[in-house]
């Protein structure tokens, strides 16, 4: 519906690659809507492969297969958990954030709420995903 009811932004280090770093925000999602009792979850965010990996039954071999591991072991915990990739061109509230996060130097989170500098960014990516 183009609502974002929760939005964070993670400082880590150490992450091998942009890949794991992705499979990581995956994780820090899930676990943020298990803080908040969620029951049901969308989580939306790129890239394709990463997602694929969560989503797909196949064995994981990859570098991030304890990621993928880890993100699936969570969304047991809802009672609704879906994955929904969205690509870079309709996500730029995230990279937003995540620029944010960076010049900041700290862990942010918004319940019920999107920061001012997203606002825009998040009615741009919805319109970009389903057209008026």
């Amino acid at each position: 519906m183009g609502q974002t009811l929760v939005a964070c932004s993670r400082l880590t280090s150490w992450v091998p690659s942009a890949f794991a770093a992705e499979a990581l925000a995956v994780i820090h999602g899930l676990r943020f809507a298990l803080d908040l009792d969620f029951q049901s979850v969308i989580l939306e965010g790129g890239p394709r492969l990463v997602i694929q990996k969560i989503v797909d039954n196949v064995k994981d071999l990859s570098e991030i297969s304890a990621l993928t591991w880890e993100a699936k072991e969570l969304a047991k915990s809802f009672r609704f958990c879906r994955f929904h990739f969205v690509d870079r061109s309709g996500n730029k509230a995230a990279h937003a954030m995540t620029r944010d996060g960076l010049r900041r130097d700290e862990d942010r989170f918004w319940v019920e709420e999107v920061p001012d500098l997203a606002t825009v960014t998040v009615d741009d990516d919805y319109r970009s995903v389903d057209p008026p």
